[in-house]
C-alpha cells in the first residue's frame, strides 16, 4: 500500500499538523528519491507515476506533496498500491514550497523531479542517469526536453546548453536570467544541498553556486533526453501568478550575476548571443555591472514576459527604484515578529497577498519606499539585517544594509 506520513487518514491534514516523523521502513535503501510537486493535476497525474513505475530500476521512492488540491488527485493516488509512493499534503503555497517540505523527507543518494503533468521518456531512463552520474563522476546529469501535447503526444524538443561550464553564468545573463540547463534536476545527495539553497529556496537556476564575491556551477553531464514536458494552454507557467514567479525568479538570477559580473558591450552581446548561440563565448571581468547595465536588464526581462507590464505594487516599485538608481536616500526598516520574511520560494504567497493589498506592513512600507528610490537600509540588530537582507533580495532591490 502507499505510505503516507500524516494522520489519521490517506486525505491528510495540512502539514503543520504533523505528529510523528516517516515511517522507518518503507522501502530499505532507496537509490533515487523521486519529488512531485502537485496541485490539481488529476487529468495528468497518473500517467506521470506509471512512468515512474515502469523504469527497469527499481530502488527508487517517490514523494509526492500535493500542494493543497481541490480536485480528486487524491484518490488517483490512492489507486496505486506501492510502498515506494509516499503522500504528503500541504497548505497552498506554490511548488518550490512544496519541494523544500518534501526535501525533507527523501533518502536517496540521488534525487530528481518528476513534475506530475509530466512523464518519464522511456523505462530505461533512471537507469541510464544513475549509471552516468557515477561513470562521469560528476554532481549530476541534465538533457533536452522532449515537449508533449496534451494527449501526450511528442511535438518538439526544448533545447539546452551543450555544457555548464565557466561561461554558462554569463550566457545565463545575456538570455535574462532564464534556465538555459532546464529546471529537471537529477543529482547527487550532496549536489541537492545546492539545489535547495539555489533553485528551491531562491528560485534562480540549480546548478549555479553563489558565494559572496564569485559564482561557480556544479559539475553536470549532458546525457540523451529522458524527461517529457507537458504544454497544454492550462500550464501554470502561463497563468496570471506563474508568470510573476517566473519573473521574479529571472530578475533576481539577472542581479545576482550582476552583482558579481560586469559585461563590456553589453547590448553587442546580447544580439551576439542570440545570433551565434552555442559559438559564442561572452566577455566578462569580475565586477559589478554598472547601474545601467542592470536597469537595462530588468527592463527587457519586463517586457520579455509582458506586452504591458502589469501595474501592481511590485512592479511600480522596481521601476521607480531601478529610474532613481543609485540613490543617496537612506530608509530605516523595522519588523515585527509576527511577520512572515519572504524568499523566492514565496513568490507565489507574495503575489496572493499583494492582489488583496494584505502584504506585511514592512513590505507595503519597502514597496512605497521604493518608487522614489533609496540607497541605503538602515535596521537596529543583527536579528534584523538577516530579515532584510533576505527581503531586499526577494525584492529584487539592491542597497547596502547597516545597523545603526
Amino acid at each position: 500500500m502507499i505510505s503516507t506520513i500524516m494522520p489519521p487518514t490517506f486525505l491528510m491534514q495540512e502539514c503543520n499538523s504533523i505528529s510523528r516523523d516517516i515511517p522507518e521502513k518503507i522501502i530499505e535503501h532507496p537509490d533515487v528519491s523521486v519529488l512531485m510537486p502537485t496541485y490539481n493535476d488529476a487529468k495528468y497525474i497518473q500517467c506521470a507515476i506509471e512512468s515512474l513505475l515502469n523504469q527497469s530500476y527499481t530502488k527508487w521512492e517517490l514523494i509526492i506533496i500535493d500542494d493543497g488540491s481541490t480536485d480528486n488527485t487524491p484518490s488517483i493516488i490512492n489507486k496505486f498500491a506501492d510502498s515506494r509512493i509516499i503522500y504528503l499534503r500541504q497548505k497552498n503555497s506554490g511548488q518550490l514550497n512544496a519541494l523544500a517540505y518534501g526535501a525533507k523527507f527523501l533518502r536517496g543518494k540521488f534525487v530528481t523531479i518528476l513534475h506530475s503533468d509530466d512523464e518519464i521518456l522511456d523505462r530505461m531512463a533512471l537507469e541510464r542517469n544513475v549509471s552516468e552520474i557515477k561513470t562521469q563522476n560528476c554532481d549530476g546529469v541534465f538533457a533536452d526536453l522532449y515537449q508533449m501535447n496534451e494527449t501526450g503526444q511528442i511535438n518538439g524538443v526544448a533545447r539546452t546548453i551543450d555544457s555548464v561550464n565557466f561561461f554558462s553564468p554569463a550566457i545565463l545573463f545575456l538570455h535574462e536570467g532564464s534556465n538555459i540547463a532546464s529546471d529537471v534536476f537529477f543529482v547527487k545527495r550532496r549536489a541537492f544541498q545546492n539545489v535547495i539553497s539555489t533553485y528551491i529556496t531562491w528560485n534562480m537556476p540549480y546548478w549555479l553556486k553563489f558565494n559572496e564575491k564569485h559564482i561557480d556551477v556544479l559539475r553536470l553531464k549532458k546525457i540523451k533526453p529522458w524527461y517529457k514536458y507537458r504544454v497544454y494552454p492550462e500550464n501554470y507557467a502561463r497563468s496570471e501568478v506563474g508568470k510573476f514567479e517566473a519573473v521574479n525568479g529571472c530578475l533576481r538570477t539577472v542581479i545576482e550575476i550582476g552583482k558579481r559580473l560586469n559585461f563590456p558591450f553589453l547590448k553587442l552581446q546580447k544580439i551576439g548571443i542570440r545570433i551565434l548561440k552555442k559559438w559564442s563565448k561572452p566577455l566578462f571581468i569580475h565586477k559589478p555591472s554598472s547601474p545601467k547595465h542592470i536597469q537595462f536588464m530588468i527592463q527587457h526581462i519586463l517586457h520579455g514576459y509582458y506586452d504591458k507590464v502589469p501595474q501592481n505594487p511590485y512592479f511600480k516599485a522596481l521601476f521607480g527604484f531601478y529610474t532613481n538608481f543609485p540613490s543617496n536616500r537612506t530608509i530605516s526598516l523595522r519588523f515585527k515578529d509576527s511577520e512572515k520574511i519572504f524568499r523566492g520560494k514565496d513568490a507565489r504567497i507574495f503575489f496572493n497577498l499583494m492582489k488583496k493589498n494584505t502584504l506585511p506592513s514592512y513590505l507595503s512600507y519597502l514597496l512605497t519606499e521604493a518608487v522614489s528610490g533609496f540607497g541605503k537600509v538602515s535596521v537596529t540588530n543583527r536579528k534584523d539585517y538577516r530579515k532584510a537582507k533576505d527581503t531586499m533580495r526577494f525584492l529584487n532591490l539592491i542597497a547596502p544594509i547597516v545597523i545603526e
